[in-house]
């Protein structure tokens, strides 16, 4: 298999339009959100408009319709937008504020006395612009943004994560359901040889060839392989419903699955394992995310240790009230004001909470250590595990394989020879039971290899359609 460099996102714009039709986005943040969410370099853009379901379930197409119903995506894909929005706050600090503000009142005043009255009216209306506009503040926002965009660069990787386990999960499910569908034709398929044995059995019976044991011990065979079969039918169904219901459809939705397990996958995809691990280290988003929030937890530092520096900033106001009052007040009159000045604010003294704060940051910077060193362990033994367990079953895929090629060829001499005459039932039973474990067997096998592949592509990072296209 030709081996693509991909990267692992699903289109989800459909998420995101609600959000975007109330608000502006000014500092065009939602760019920086990954816009995908299933996407093969080589396959084009994969939307979440799936249309009606097709009377062959492809693979690629129950990824993709599972990935697009599946809540922990959205959810991913949620938490990204608002980080993204937070970038978008700390952008904002860079601009000037204005704020306006009308104001109003009206007062009524008498006094009676024993010689005079007086009756007066105040009626006041004014109106104001303020602008204040931070110049420079020792780079407490540039540290703020950083700590933003390195907690939107960590949502990224965090909904890249979210996306890889589903669709692994995905993947998952429709290897599983082709397992038992493979199961359910191998059960099928050692019923009818039972069947055989049966009809073979009995006609030797009725003709004097052989002993009423032989005969019952065929039936007891034949209803044995009819309960596998019940059984087999049922796992089938459940996971067809699994499907269904990770779909969004109903579970009793009829599905039909396009081919089945490869009997003998392509396996030269395999790289040399510190080679894997050098490639998983460099591009796994859980390492990414760590590494982001290591980032923004030292910008947090040196933004705890800015709020304690002065700030410079440009103010002005223009401000404008009309009073229309009595006489007894002195009359109308009209007054403006227009200023312009800079500020200087200089922290003194806040009961050393800025100090703790600072202290709290450098804390978070070794707990954000602490976790990708952790980060880099689990990748590394996921890896390796993965490897260890991909190349085992690799080899039992051959040997499996052969299991069941003796196992089938020993069946059917066994088979002649009792038609002949010659053997037995209990030896025919025997070779028909060690058929039917050879097929559980392999394709067992064949599940795990599946699943192995699975993990290995998740624990690189890099888990994308490649990684299912063996069959």
């Amino acid at each position: 298999m030709k081996q693509r460099s991909l990267v692992l996102l699903a289109w989800l714009p459909c998420w995101s339009v609600v959000a975007q039709a109330y608000e502006p986005d000014v500092f065009a943040t939602t760019n920086q959100v990954s816009a995908q969410a299933v996407y093969d370099l080589d396959r084009g853009g994969l939307s979440c408009h799936v249309g009606a379901l097709p009377e062959q379930l492809s693979l690629e197409d129950a990824i993709t319709r599972i990935l697009c119903h599946d809540p922990q995506t959205r959810l991913a894909w949620a938490n990204a937008k608002a980080q993204a929005a937070q970038v978008g706050i700390s952008r904002a600090a860079y601009l000037p504020r204005l704020d306006g503000r009308l104001d109003g009142s009206r007062n009524t005043n008498e006094q009676q006395g024993q010689l005079s009255s007086t009756n007066g009216h105040r009626q006041r209306t004014g109106s104001s612009l303020n602008l204040s506009w931070v110049l420079f503040d020792f780079g407490r926002r540039g540290a703020a943004l950083q700590n933003a965009q390195q907690l939107l660069l960590a949502a990224n990787a965090s909904q890249d994560e979210t996306l890889q386990n589903t669709f692994a999960m995905a993947a998952q499910a429709y290897n599983d359901a082709l397992a038992a569908q493979r199961n359910l034709a191998a059960s099928r398929q050692v019923a009818e040889l039972a069947a055989q044995n049966l009809e073979a059995a009995d006609a030797k019976y009725k003709a004097g060839a052989a002993a009423l044991s032989d005969r019952l011990q065929a039936q007891t065979a034949l209803s044995e392989a009819r309960l596998r079969e019940v059984r087999n039918s049922g796992t089938l169904h459940q996971a067809l419903g699994t499907i269904a219901l990770r779909m969004g459809l109903p579970p009793e939705t009829p599905l039909k699955l396009v081919g089945g397990l490869t009997p003998l996958p392509d396996t030269h995809f395999v790289k040399a394992v510190d080679d894997l691990l050098t490639e998983a280290r460099q591009q796994h988003p859980v390492l990414l995310a760590a590494q982001a929030r290591l980032k923004a937890a030292e910008a947090s530092v040196e933004e705890s240790r800015a709020a304690g520096r002065p700030t410079l900033s440009l103010t002005a106001n223009l401000a404008r009230n009309r009073i229309d009052q009595s006489r007894v007040y002195n009359g109308d009159y009209r007054e403006r004001d227009r200023s312009i000045g800079l500020q200087l604010d200089i922290p003194l003294f806040d009961g050393f909470a800025r100090s703790y704060q600072v202290r709290n940051a450098l804390a978070r910077v070794e707990s954000r250590q602490a976790e990708l060193a952790d980060s880099e362990q689990q990748v590394s033994l996921d890896v390796w595990s993965s490897y260890q367990t991909l190349s085992t079953e690799t080899r039992s895929l051959a040997r499996t394989r052969e299991l069941v090629d003796q196992s089938r060829q020993a069946l059917e001499v066994v088979q002649g020879r009792y038609r002949s005459g010659v053997g037995s039932m209990i030896e025919l039973l025997n070779a028909l039971t060690a058929y039917a474990g050879a097929e559980e067997l392999h394709t067992q096998a064949l599940g795990n290899w599946q699943s192995s592949r699975l993990k290995l592509a998740a624990g690189l990072g890099r888990l994308g359609f490649w990684a299912v296209d063996a069959r």
